[in-house]
């Protein structure tokens, strides 16, 4: 329950209206594990039942297809690598075509040729489903990929938003790497308080 404050999504109030909003949401984290006992097809087609996917069989094959691990389909979730994982935790993700996706550190674990192949999917599927993310990560390699709209945030406070060219011109740096690392390093460059009153 919020202690203050709403929530609206889809234009509708994340409290009244959660089912109807959660329906049409989905997300990923490298760090949430799905059931470690069951196999991969098993897990997958658990979830396409609480999100009554039609046709789950093909839409499993599918994803399974789409992030390379078809052929872990019948291994045991909690004996996956966690590259493996993270990949698997991306089909579940995309089983109900949602319409917002909230992704958390979706390539931390993988390889850099896995994880290119992963950016690359994620937008091919945002630009042809029209599809909504909030995605958090430390890789800006994934940010400058996947992104239209940037936060970039240190210690609970905003520091800078907006577009990538406009966020590297207003820190004057070559790269998203390089503005990570300068807030990283340099903490807050003007405060938000300090700007309005001067």
């Amino acid at each position: 329950k919020p202690t203050s404050g709403v929530i609206e999504v889809f234009g509708k109030d994340l409290e009244k209206d959660r089912i109807e909003i959660l329906k049409r949401m989905n997300f990923c984290s490298t760090y949430a594990n799905l059931p470690s006992n069951l196999t991969v097809e098993q897990n997958l087609k658990v979830f396409a039942g609480l999100y009554q996917v039609k046709n789950p069989k093909q839409k499993i094959t599918d994803l399974l297809e789409l992030f390379e691990i078809a052929d872990l389909k019948k291994c045991v979730t909690g004996q996956l690598s966690s590259g493996e994982s993270t990949r698997l935790n991306l089909c579940k993700a995309f089983l109900n075509d949602p319409s917002l996706l909230l992704l958390d550190e979706p390539t931390a674990s993988l390889d850099p040729d896995i994880a290119d192949k992963v950016r690359n999917q994620i937008n091919r599927l945002r630009h042809e489903r029209n599809l909504s993310i909030l995605y958090t990560s430390h890789n800006m390699r994934d940010i400058e990929t996947i992104c239209d709209q940037i936060i970039f945030l240190h210690k609970g406070k905003i520091i800078v938003e907006g577009t990538r060219d406009e966020i590297k011109e207003h820190f004057k740096e070559k790269s998203l790497e390089d503005v990570f690392i300068h807030i990283a390093r340099d903490g807050e460059v003007i405060d938000a308080d300090q700007e309005a009153s001067s």
